[in-house]
């Protein structure tokens, strides 16, 4: 009984943030069915401490990768440091740092995880599942496409790298990171 009124208070704090952001409504829809996910009558080999924890750490190092990528990304595309120097005489690197990182750990918690529980719940069905986990988040990604353009594809498959190496550890190991 705790754990299902954790997961309404979950559910209605989370909901109350989707749907008082300036997110569009078709995105506040795919994000609360996504959380919506949690409620589902699964088995606890689902939701297991070493795989809810493999998750986060996918999640928190996703979010990582992501926020330095968008950070590098103008230098990495044209190849001139230049670029970088007049992001950082711009503005504050540091708060668009923070901005980027608090919003891509949002959604990735949000939409990424329940995505990737039922990409696991999928995949372990088919013989190669890491392909079919893929194409699972890849799917999930493009869902997002057109309000962010290629951003939720490129988080997806980010996600999934770092879950897919995670996955290849022991439980001994992960928790000891």
């Amino acid at each position: 009984m705790k754990h299902l009124l954790f997961k309404i208070a979950a559910f209605s704090i989370f909901s109350f943030l989707v749907m008082v952001s300036e997110t569009p409504s078709y995105l506040k829809i795919i994000f609360i069915s996504a959380m919506l996910f949690f409620f589902l009558p699964f088995g606890n080999d689902l939701f297991t401490k070493e795989r809810m924890w493999r998750k986060f750490i996918a999640a928190l190092s996703g979010t990582v990768v992501f926020t330095v990528l968008t950070l590098f990304a103008p230098v990495l595309l044209s190849g001139y440091l230049t670029n970088f120097n007049g992001f950082l005489g711009s503005g504050d690197p540091f708060g668009y740092s923070i901005l980027v990182f608090s919003n891509t750990l949002f959604y990735f918690l949000i939409y990424g995880l329940p995505a990737s529980l039922l990409s696991d719940w999928l995949s372990a069905r088919y013989p190669h599942r890491m392909a079919a986990a893929g194409f699972v988040h890849f799917g999930f990604g493009v869902l997002l496409i057109g309000e962010l353009w290629v951003l939720p594809v490129i988080s997806a498959i980010i996600f999934w790298v770092i879950d897919e190496l995670l996955q290849r550890r022991t439980a001994k190991e992960l928790v000891e990171i």
